[in-house]
This record gives C-alpha cells, structure tokens and sequence, in this order.
C-alpha cells in the first residue's frame, strides 16, 4: 500500500480546487493474441479498476475511439489510451501518411498516456504491418528506434515487484530498447529487465518536455495465457492512478523544462496538483537553494510573473510546492535559460526572501513521493 510523506505547514489555506480526473479508454483490436483473450483481459481492467472511469471500444468502434482521444487532449488530465497489438487508422493513418500532427500524437504530446500490449507498439495497423517501425519513431520523434530481440528473458525488478505483484519473469518478444532512447524521452518506470538492463518489458518511458508517457506490457506472440489484465490493473491502481491520474503534484511546466532562448519578460506557468489548496513558488538561480517568492491561492491561471525582467542569458531554477489540507507535495525542480543578450538587473538576487517573509528552504524531494 502507498504511503504519501508529508510535510506540514503553519498557515489556513482559503481556497480549494481540483485538476480534471483522468479517464482510460481500450482499443480491444488485437494482434499477436486471440480476440477471445484481449476481450477476456480488458474486461479483467474494468472490473478491477474502479477509481477512474473505463471505456471499451472495439474494432467497430474505431471512430468513437477517435472522438474519446480528441475530447481527451487539451483537458487538463493525464488520461491513458491501452492499446492490444494493433494501432487505430482513425488516430494514425496507416503507412505513416502523417508523421506529424495526428491525433494520436497530439494526444501524446499533451501529457496523456499510451501504453501497448501485444504486437509490437504502433506496428500493426488493421492486422498488417502497415506502419512497420516507423509508426514508434514518429510517435517518438526518435529516428532509428525499433523494437526487436525475440525470445529475451525478462526479470522482475523491485520496482515490478512493489506496483506489480503479480509479474512473475517471461520471455518478451518486442522489449523497449532503453539506449535508443533520446530526444527528452527517459526511463521512468522499469517492471522487468533483461540482466544487462538494456531492454524492458513492461515498462514506462517519459518526454520530460512535453509530460507525455509510454509504455509496454507483454509484447509477446501468441501467448494468452499471459496475466496482462491483472498485471495491467495492479500498474494502474498502484502507479498510474496515485502519480499520474491524481497526482497531487505540479506538472506541464510553461517554459518548458530545458527551455532555451526564453524572453526575459516571461512569466512562469504550471498545471495544479489535484486538490492543492496553494502554491508555494520557489524561483532563483541556485536550484540548492531556491527562495521562496511567492505563496499563492489557486487563483487561475496557475502563474507567476517576477518582478521586473529577468537576466538575459542566465539559467533559472523552480519548483512547484503544492499545499492541501496543510500537506506540502514537492515538485520537481525545472529550469529554463534565458535568450542571449545584454543582462537586465539581477531578480531575484540568489538566496534572496522576497517581501521579507522568512519562509524556509522548499522540502527536498524524495526519489519517490510515495513508498
């Protein structure tokens, strides 16, 4: 069971507001594993996953699908898409007619999810391998990447055995390759891994610039009896919907995190953590040690605009505290650059209390807010 660490505060908060819930949607199209199975173990998703809502879309459905994606982007909510072996024609052309701009990838960039299970992730379009690899480049924008190495023996990791308690260790036919990885895209969440680490299934893969999310659980050929359901409804019960779906913590940063050439007159923006009561901005050009500049209630929209212009070609520092029900959620700490040009006075000085208040440093943040 998760725990969230908790720091408290000395002060009422007086407003209270709350992000858009998330919502999931399944493609029940299949390819690698029978109709029969994916029906079967997306139905074990929706009987076990109660906290958020859960809509099914089968292979006639695919319009509909494409109608829930594109009232999905833009919300607000980290929602998830499952896909079961084949990539929907009605949110990516098939053949890769649009490799830019589709209404998957724009669902994608918003900061949503996808995750695959089945054939190899945005292959198969329509049962034939419309897309081949390029359908997973250009959703990832990574030239080059692929996902191959038949028969890989995968093993559970801490993490898989914590989220995931059923993932017993498999052979994966179409594992992530982790280094190809690039363009902002990391490893956020590894549930099993081949011994060198350098290929996973399932696993969750994070654009730390645009917040979007994706990930894979059983890429294998013709096994049904793998416990894709269940372990896909632990996944999201036990990290999806606490750190993502609800997550009380500030994200989708406005500049974006490792920004360049921002104006110096920029103001900051932010997506609230649900349910925060208060802001806490920390901002400088020290990210160990950020003053605190401002403590907002959550008036709309969620932004800061320092005083005066910032310094033109200097890197800043901020982080996001959240406040609810006098609990303190620690965000990241992100950073942009500024365009290049002649310097404007220094705001704030580094290590500076703006309006004289003696606030403290902001929490440091654990690897984890939750255990």
């Amino acid at each position: 069971m998760c725990k969230k660490f908790m720091y408290l505060i000395f002060f009422v908060a007086f407003a209270f507001s709350t992000m858009a819930k998330a919502d999931i949607a399944i493609s029940t199209q299949a390819n690698w594993w029978s109709q029969g199975a994916a029906d079967s173990e997306m139905q074990e998703i929706v009987d076990n996953v109660t906290a958020v809502s859960v809509e099914r879309f089968t292979s006639a459905q695919q319009a509909a699908l494409a109608t829930w994606v594109t009232a999905h982007t833009g919300n607000g909510a980290a929602d998830l898409l499952i896909l079961c072996g084949q990539f929907p024609d009605t949110i990516y052309p098939a053949g890769n007619t649009q490799p830019d701009g589709s209404i998957a990838e724009l669902f994608l960039d918003d900061g949503n999810v996808i995750i695959n299970t089945g054939d190899y992730m945005f292959y198969v379009v329509n049962s034939t391998g419309a897309n081949a690899e390029g359908g997973l480049q250009n959703m990832m924008d990574i030239a080059g990447i692929t996902m191959w190495d038949d028969n890989t023996a995968v093993t559970v990791t801490a993490d898989g055995a914590l989220y995931t308690p059923t993932l017993a260790n498999f052979l994966t036919d179409r594992p992530f390759n982790v280094t190809q990885l690039s363009n902002n895209w990391v490893s956020e969440l590894v549930l099993a891994q081949n011994a060198g680490g350098t290929r996973a299934d399932p696993i969750i893969v994070h654009n730390t610039v645009t917040d979007g999310r994706l990930g894979i659980f059983f890429q294998t050929a013709s096994q049904d009896a793998d416990p894709r359901g269940e372990v896909i409804s632990e996944w999201i019960n036990n990290w999806y919907i606490p750190f993502i779906a609800i997550s009380p913590l500030a994200g989708s940063p406005d500049p974006g995190n490792g920004a360049i050439d921002v104006p110096v007159d920029a103001n900051i923006g932010w997506s609230r953590g649900d349910g925060a009561d208060s802001d806490q901005v920390y901002f400088g050009t020290d990210p160990g040690n950020l003053p605190l500049v401002a403590n907002l209630l959550t008036i709309f929209p969620a932004e800061y605009n320092p005083p005066g212009d910032l310094v033109a070609s200097t890197t800043y520092s901020w982080q996001i505290v959240e406040v609810n029900d006098a609990v303190l959620y620690p965000g990241a700490i992100w950073e942009f650059t500024t365009i290049r040009g002649e310097a404007a006075p220094d705001y704030p000085a580094n290590g500076a209390i703006i309006a004289g208040d003696p606030y403290p440093p902001p929490p440091s943040i654990p690897t984890h807010i939750y255990t």
